[in-house]
């Protein structure tokens, strides 16, 4: 059964393989990838080790990202019961333990890099990113290589990642400009993907605000409550920053408004000694209508959630 998978040219497929997948090998990190925990090779190279074939051509798992620039078309790989046929110069991005193995094929061309999370996460930056980029939210990716200046950015971290690797004695230097070279790599591909699909950007916009209402509210949750408050500071309408939170997070800002509040006092009777009264007052509530508040919401009296807690 062939299905055909959506890109901006359709330039790969993918079908149904007829190698059926059962208890799938899941390789520790120490057997496949190298002490630095990252590999950057060419095809032909990791095809010639001949160790190597009795885990490449068979369904296989590994705890690292992949990221292969492929040259050419014709070329295949299988993913999770799929084949995929990758008919242009492409990216395939394949996530940390999917199901994956590579095809007997007499030719292949290209380039890979095999990279673990600690690797590239050594600071604040990389880690946000790495958990947060749209290229590693699904299985696998693939990314046409459709224009000169993408492809060109694409080969020359590849070719700079390799120059680094291939280094007889690695230095802290040369380590450090690897992860640089494929911190640049990821930045770019995550551009070009997010440019192929308007709905991305619009979700990377609404995603940038929704962080800055949560920063907001966290620190003014107290003594503002009110969603006017927090979209006058995002100088945005309140039907707006509604219409945002409700794409993330499917409630209206208001509702967001409220079960931060009502966390917050969920927090406090379980976990500290402040009274009823006290709880309110930090919450910057006055205590009848916090009572009224937490009913509505829980069922029950703040005493008597309390009471169940114990």
């Amino acid at each position: 059964m062939i299905s055909k998978i959506f890109t901006d040219n359709r330039d790969y497929i993918a079908e149904e393989a007829d190698n059926g997948i059962s208890a799938i090998p899941r390789y520790p990190l120490e057997d496949v990838l190298d002490s630095g925990s990252i590999e950057v090779n060419t095809f032909e190279e990791l095809y010639a080790q001949k160790d190597m074939q009795s885990l490449l051509y068979a369904y296989h798992r590994v705890p690292f990202y992949h990221v292969f620039r492929y040259k050419g078309g014709g070329n295949i790989h299988y993913i999770d019961k799929r084949k995929i046929t990758l008919k242009n110069d492409c990216l395939l991005l394949i996530n940390r333990d999917i199901p994956h193995k590579y095809a007997r094929q007499k030719s292949c061309r290209g380039n890979m890099v095999l990279f673990t999370d600690v690797f590239l996460s050594r600071t604040s930056e990389k880690s946000s990113f790495l958990n947060h980029c749209r290229i590693f939210q699904e299985d696998y990716l693939i990314v046409p290589l459709q224009s000169e200046p993408f492809t060109a950015i694409v080969d020359t971290c590849f070719s700079m990642m390799k120059k680094q690797y291939e280094k007889e004695v690695r230095q802290i230097v040369e380590i450090t400009l690897m992860r640089n070279w494929l911190f640049i790599l990821l930045m770019v591909i995550e551009r070009e993907h997010r440019l192929r699909d308007p709905k991305l950007l619009l979700s990377q916009n609404h995603n940038n605000y929704m962080l800055q209402f949560k920063t907001m509210l966290d620190t003014h949750f107290q003594t503002q409550k009110q969603v006017s408050f927090y979209a006058k500071e995002l100088r945005l309408s309140e039907k707006k920053l509604s219409q945002i939170v409700y794409s993330v997070h499917g409630i209206s800002a208001k509702t967001f408004i409220n079960e931060k509040i009502l966390l917050e006092t969920i927090l406090l009777l379980k976990h500290s000694t402040l009274n009823q009264g006290e709880i309110a007052e930090r919450l910057g509530l006055d205590f009848t209508y916090f009572v009224k508040f937490f009913r509505k919401h829980k069922g029950m009296t703040p005493a008597k959630y309390r009471r169940q807690m114990r």
